[in-house]
């Protein structure tokens, strides 16, 4: 009898240290990155967050980027009829040949299939710009208000984009 009860501690060891390694494993499979930089669930809510970008899917720059920069370009490829009638202060006009904030997010000939611009994902005024005109659109401003706020607020930096005023509301 006495043989047997030392079996039994051994026996609990053994299944405590097997649980302990399957543990571990789980862990790294679930909850470490992978090699490509993102965990499953991180995957996952990235390919269903690009799923909702209107049918198409944002390049790494954007879904890595901080939430303004996504919010930002989710919201130029969503309301072109808002930002292509704000122009954006920054240079990129002369340097990008950009007509309009519109066309930091999104590119003017998306022939290609990439409507993606990358300039707007390391500007912060692009960013600011396009959240501004989000909230002024989200509070019911005419394209008028909001084009003359941008002008006030950014207008003073530098050169803005050739940008036509927006048509009367």
């Amino acid at each position: 009898m006495a043989g047997q009860r030392k079996q039994v501690p051994g026996a609990v060891t053994v299944l405590a240290v097997a649980g302990v390694v399957v543990l571990v494993g789980l862990t790294a499979v679930f909850l470490l990155p992978r090699p490509g930089g993102s965990s499953p669930e991180a995957a996952g809510g990235e390919r269903q967050a690009a799923a909702a970008w209107s049918g198409f899917v944002p390049p790494d720059y954007v879904l890595s980027a901080p939430e303004d920069v996504q919010t930002a370009y989710r919201f130029a490829l969503e309301r072109p009829d808002a930002m292509m009638w704000m122009p954006c202060y920054c240079g990129c006009g002369q340097h990008s040949n950009h007509k309009s904030a519109y066309n930091c997010f999104i590119k003017q000939d998306t022939t290609s299939g990439e409507p993606f611009d990358s300039h707007g994902a390391g500007c912060d005024m692009c960013v600011g710009i396009a959240l501004d005109v989000k909230a002024l659109t989200e509070e019911g401003r005419t394209l008028r208000d909001i084009r003359a706020f941008i002008d006030e607020k950014y207008g003073s930096v530098g050169e803005g984009t050739d940008t036509p005023l927006p048509p009367a509301s």
